[in-house]
């Protein structure tokens, strides 16, 4: 598998880096959902202008499309088109899209060549880059997928002026997990709110080069990768109970608080150091209203998660901001009082 490959530039450049790879293709195809058909294409095409010839695929936007059944439709569309292996598919999106075009293409013809160009935060800086593919199963987030690199994954931060200020938010829900498990720097950087935006670019690299350190030496998460899940647990469990309600950065940040919970229980940080978590995510993020009677459900979300090893509950937590270990085990008791401690903030 080749090493991850990343551009953080202008999408004016984005013709140059295509040529770079010195690659013909029978057939380019374009994957965007409804939002960022009307927001993004205009401005890839307005750059770009030999991507006019491309097929264009349109999905309705949202969580809940990421479904097989949505994959079949883009394989038969593909196939009614005439794509062979020779074929290109960017995806233009976020990590909806990216996770799915990943999918499809990594699948179709047993593997055609993709490209990222994600245009939200949270893919920028998580779901467009590390190799991973996935869709949903009977709203279980990410059962099935595979490990497959793009020819290379595209960053401009100016598709970010797209965005709703919720979905904005919801990227920083990554950035501040990537703060958390690796670098305090970057986690004290996130409390400056004035210069967050002028800081965006800073913010993208620094998370890219973390995560691209884990993939280098860890492509398929058996060992230090690991650390990549920290508020994931339980954060993808409560996305899916609230699946297409509860935005993934929403959900990961509530876990982070959860997670850290678990982390003081296990005597790895601070009660200071709970409360750090807690200010940062709430600074940022509205509350996630849970009620008693879903504990239970969003438990049984938890015990479903892939990471998970003998039907045991697998955790990465932090020790300290700014560092974090992996594989600790723990059960359900455990857990319920981590989501219970939330539910009573």
């Amino acid at each position: 598998m080749t090493d991850p490959t990343y551009h953080i530039e202008s999408i004016n450049n984005f013709e140059s880096r295509i040529n770079e790879l010195d690659k013909t293709w029978t057939n380019i195809y374009i994957l965007v959902d409804e939002n960022t058909k009307e927001h993004c294409y205009p401005l890839l095409l307005d750059a770009n202008p030999f991507l006019e010839v491309a097929n264009l695929l349109v999905l309705d936007a949202g969580e809940e499309y990421k479904t097989l059944e949505i994959c079949d439709s883009l394989w038969s569309s593909m196939l009614d088109t005439g794509a062979d292996r020779k074929s290109l598919l960017i995806n233009l999106g976020g990590g909806v899209i990216t996770d799915m075009g990943g999918f499809v293409a990594s699948t179709f013809k047993r593997g055609i060549d993709f490209i990222h160009i994600p245009t939200t935060l949270l893919g920028q800086v998580d779901a467009a880059f590390g190799g991973k593919t996935g869709i949903n199963l009977e709203y279980s987030k990410n059962q099935v997928g595979t490990f497959a690199h793009p020819l290379f994954t595209f960053i401009d931060s100016q598709f970010l002026r797209t965005l709703p200020e919720r979905e904005l938010i919801s990227g920083l829900g990554e950035v501040i997990k990537y703060g958390l498990i690796a670098d305090k720097v970057l986690f004290e950087l996130l409390k400056d709110k004035e210069s967050l935006i002028q800081n965006l670019d800073t913010i993208i690299s620094t998370c890219v080069k973390i995560k691209e350190g884990y993939i280098l030496n860890d492509f398929k998460e058996s060992g230090e990768r690991k650390k990549l899940n920290f508020g994931h647990s339980v954060g993808h469990a409560i996305e899916s109970y609230f699946m297409g309600e509860v935005l993934h950065g929403e959900a990961i940040a509530a876990g982070m608080i959860c997670e850290s919970y678990l982390a003081l229980t296990e005597k790895l940080i601070t009660e200071k150091e709970l409360e750090e978590v807690i200010e940062m995510v709430f600074s940022f993020f509205n509350k996630i209203e849970l009620e008693e009677k879903m504990i239970e459900p969003i438990l049984n979300e938890l015990k479903a998660d892939k990471k998970n090893e003998n039907g045991v509950l697998n955790f990465t937590l932090i020790d300290g901001i700014g560092e974090s270990s992996i594989n600790h085990f723990l059960g359900e008791k455990e857990v319920k009082e981590s989501l219970m401690f939330y539910f009573n903030l």
